[in-house]
């Protein structure tokens, strides 16, 4: 066995490791350089990994600890498995990074400390359900996720914040509940944990007719539970508040990063257990296809209205997710392939975002669109984050999100019934963003008053926050314009499952 299988072992063992090392460090600052380097570490072992897969175009499972199941437990890893894993690494360090100097200047030294814990674990979790080959394994991971991100909104520590992630945990243990009776269902008709097992035996069920019934209800369960977490319409209400009222870097991760884990696991499923012959064929289809379609109105339709800046940024959140649901409603490999690029696209784009609003609102001092007037003069980076960001979720040519709605339109062309409305979806809800980004953008940008001369502020005390933002900005333009590689790597990662 070469040394590059032992990455994905390796990377969780690593950042657990990092996470168990974080409470003695006394210094809230070297807390946060120890986690960042070790994200940084994944980084660069995911890349390596991406790099050796996609030219060998293979895929392999490690067996922890060299047992076979039942006493062993497997990993997975091929080539969407390492790009996803890179994505989330980038992200997390990044986010950090570009979110550090609140977190600093908001926490005492030894709350930092438990903040830097705290987000390691999210990140184990996290790059956990990406490699994991085991069910039971990724619920853990998936719980382990959720109850780290309703505490990083509590850090704040204000009313409103708590008041958040308490309205946020309620909703993570109803999903909760509703993936583990699926789950239960599943092995009670299965006995098979392993996502290799779970396929031959359901492939062996569907082709038999037995057990029809529980097998779809345990689909449903553990869709419906994901969904919940994952904030798809219409169980987003949770979203907004939680964005509102935690720290910059713990919104762009929550929206980023971890509305993203649970769709892994929801592709996984698609792909490695019940297969799209049995999905389409009881129309679980039409109903990722139907949700995804409202929530994807809805949603921005709630953007609109909102005065605050990162509820609406939210709200867009919400709308993304659903665009990523509407992929995998088209029941195809290409459907699959769009929805994964779109996970890809917004977890660069909406930490973009938010880190971009979050420069603004603390160079402005104001969390409205009224007292942000002009706030992109006095924080020129974060304002061009802001607006390349919302251009490209608007569709602008040659930036990720671009790409990403491209690719679902390809995918559309294919499918059935569902090209039409696939189509006027995505052509009403790209309008329906630019009518809450463009008049963003433009306000920003403005002056606070119609004589006022008002030069742009370049403050570069923040450098690593500066070259955070920088390469985000760099990876949206990557990924909007290296479109046939990215998808080229998507669709190889498919196959192989």
């Amino acid at each position: 066995m070469t040394l590059w299988y032992n990455i994905p072992f390796l990377t969780i063992l690593l950042v657990m490791a990092s996470a168990l090392l974080v409470p003695l460090l006394k210094n809230g600052a070297r807390a946060l350089d120890l986690v960042r380097g070790v994200q940084l570490l994944s980084a660069a072992g995911s890349a390596w990994l991406l790099w050796v897969l996609s030219r060998t175009g293979e895929s392999f499972v490690f067996q922890m600890g060299h047992f076979p199941a039942p006493w062993g437990n497997e990993l997975r890893a091929g080539p969407l498995e390492a790009l996803l894993a890179l994505t989330f690494s980038l992200v997390m360090v990044l986010s950090l990074t570009g979110g550090a100097r609140e977190l600093k200047e908001s926490l005492p030294a030894k709350q930092l400390g438990w903040y830097c814990l705290l987000m390691q674990l999210l990140f184990g979790a996290l790059i956990a359900m990406v490699y994991t080959d085991d069910l039971f394994t990724a619920y853990v991971f998936v719980e382990i996720a959720a109850v780290t991100a309703c505490i990083a909104v509590a850090a704040r520590e204000s009313g409103r914040s708590i008041l958040s992630a308490i309205r946020y945990l309620m909703f993570s243990c109803l999903g909760s509940g509703l993936i583990l009776l699926g789950i239960s269902i599943l092995y009670g008709i299965t006995g098979q944990l392993l996502f290799a097992g779970l396929e031959e035996a359901v492939g062996a069920l569907r082709d038999g007719g037995g057990y029809f019934i529980p097998l779809v209800v345990s689909a449903l369960l553990m869709t419906l539970g994901l969904s919940i977490k994952s904030a798809q319409f219409p169980f987003h209400a949770w979203l907004p508040d939680a964005h509102a009222s935690t720290f910059t870097a713990s919104s762009a991760i929550l929206s980023g990063l971890v509305l993203k884990g649970y769709l892994v696991i929801i592709l996984k499923l698609v792909l490695r257990v019940f297969g799209q012959t049995l999905l389409v064929s009881v129309c679980m289809d039409d109903l990722l296809f139907l949700l995804g379609l409202a929530g994807m109105l809805f949603a921005s339709v709630a953007a609109l209205r909102q005065e605050e800046v990162k509820r609406m940024i939210a709200y867009s959140s919400s709308a993304q997710i659903s665009y990523i649901f509407l992929a995998m409603g088209l029941g195809s490999e290409a459907g699959l392939a769009a929805a994964c690029y779109q996970i890809l696209a917004h977890a660069m784009t909406k930490s973009m975002i938010f880190l971009g609003a979050g420069e603004m609102i603390r160079a402005s001092g104001g969390h409205y669109w009224g007292e942000l007037r002009g706030a992109a003069r006095m924080a020129p980076l974060g304002g061009l984050a802001f607006t390349v960001g919302g251009l490209s979720l608007c569709g602008l040519p040659l930036l990720a999100g671009f790409s990403a709605k491209y690719c679902i339109a390809w995918a559309a062309l294919e499918a059935d019934w569902q090209t039409f409305p696939a189509l006027f979806g995505l052509a009403a809800s790209s309008v329906l963003n630019a009518m809450y980004y463009i008049p963003a953008i433009l306000a920003i940008w403005g002056r606070r008053q119609a004589s006022e001369e008002q030069p742009p502020v370049w403050d570069w005390s923040d450098r690593p926050g500066k070259g955070a933002l920088v390469v985000l900005l760099a990876c949206n333009v990557l990924l909007g314009t290296a479109f046939g590689p990215v998808r080229a790597l998507i669709a190889q990662g498919i196959a192989l499952f």
